[in-house]
């Protein structure tokens, strides 16, 4: 079983009316988290598990190629990884006593060329034609710059929503200054209103009265 294959029997999956709708969910957070989930942790484990694994194998043959400190030819010195595919997670040492490290060349006492040569494994280029350290150098580059590019374009739709959120205010927003001077302007009409209605209502009285005494 592939890695795809196991996570598509392990994670956890969008369905609508019976319908996987995953593949189709691109967009959003749910979008983002899924395709870190399905194809950016997967190659990233999938390289480490290339960096492991070709560690592993390189070490082991080097370390059969030499003698331990009791003259017997070298053994493995990892476990040697059954499959490329979780070699990262499994890595493990395969001998516990110092003695049985194949460290000589040619099995002579003081003998330390296989040691040499294994110490050298770290400038050889076993891992895709790279070194270790270049190898892992690169992914670790690959991860810091994806995080990067990833905060960079939140931070550029961040703006682009606050943008759209000012123009949308801009549009169908209430400003409270605007309005208080409104209700002070609509005030002082009303006052102005009642000024005039009251003066007319004088004048009104004021005629009435001149009538009844003429």
């Amino acid at each position: 079983m592939s890695l795809s294959e196991a996570s598509a029997s392990i994670f956890f999956r969008k369905y609508s009316h019976g319908v996987d709708i995953t593949p189709a969910i691109t967009a959003g957070s749910l979008g983002g988290l899924i395709q870190a989930r399905d194809q950016t942790i997967p190659n990233v484990l999938t390289q480490l598990d290339t960096l492991a694994y070709n560690l592993e194998t390189a070490f082991n043959t080097q370390s059969r190629a030499g003698f331990d400190a009791n003259g017997n030819p070298g053994a493995n010195f990892f476990v040697p990884p059954a499959t490329l595919a979780g070699a990262a997670s499994s890595i493990a040492v395969a001998i516990s006593d110092p003695n049985l490290v194949a460290a000589s060349s040619d099995g002579s006492v003081g003998s330390n060329g296989n040691a040499q040569a294994l110490a050298n494994l770290q400038n050889s280029a076993i891992v895709n034609g790279q070194t270790p350290f270049n190898f892992y150098s690169n992914l670790a580059f690959q991860i810091g710059n994806d995080v990067s590019k990833a905060q960079s374009e939140q931070q550029a739709v961040g703006l682009l929503q606050q943008q759209l959120q000012d123009q949308r205010g801009a549009i169908s927003g209430v400003s409270l200054d605007e309005e208080a001077v409104n209700l002070i302007r609509l005030q002082g009409a009303y006052e102005a209103s009642s000024n005039v209605v009251n003066v007319v209502n004088q004048l009104l009285t004021t005629t009435l009265n001149m009538s009844v005494v003429g």
